[in-house]
């Protein structure tokens, strides 16, 4: 009964951070502008990209972990398999969270990124 009901919390709550969260655009997407390209606009892309695929290492990881430890917290007051089962759905909750906030995070950081060299880039 108690790892039923666990599932379900965690079907819940993954329909709800699938559901909740934004339209995540990928980092490899074009970027859009609202003026003519520069002549450094493809070197400063490249250089932008670079450094946004550095942004979140490991962070995925530490979600996951955190996940997958509140799951097993959870579970361990009722069963060592219940226990388990709140771990693996707390990881995967936790993994999935995580790439969702690095991919937004990466985005977020190439537009600003060029901004700043001084190309008229948005969303």
């Amino acid at each position: 009964m108690a790892q039923k009901f666990i599932f379900a919390i965690a079907g819940s709550c993954l329909l709800f951070l699938t559901a909740g969260c934004e339209e995540t655009v990928p980092l490899e997407a074009p970027l859009r502008t609202s003026a003519p390209l520069s002549a450094s606009y493809n070197s400063d892309e490249a250089q932008c990209r670079a450094e946004a695929r550095r942004i979140g290492q490991g962070h995925i990881g530490k979600t996951a972990a955190v996940g997958g430890t509140v799951g097993a917290l959870g579970g361990a007051t009722e069963s060592k398999e219940t226990a388990l089962a709140g771990a693996l759905i707390g990881a995967a909750i936790g993994a999935a969270a995580g790439d969702i906030e690095v991919k937004q995070a990466q985005r977020n950081y190439l537009i600003q990124c060029m901004q700043q060299r001084g190309h008229s880039v948005y969303e």
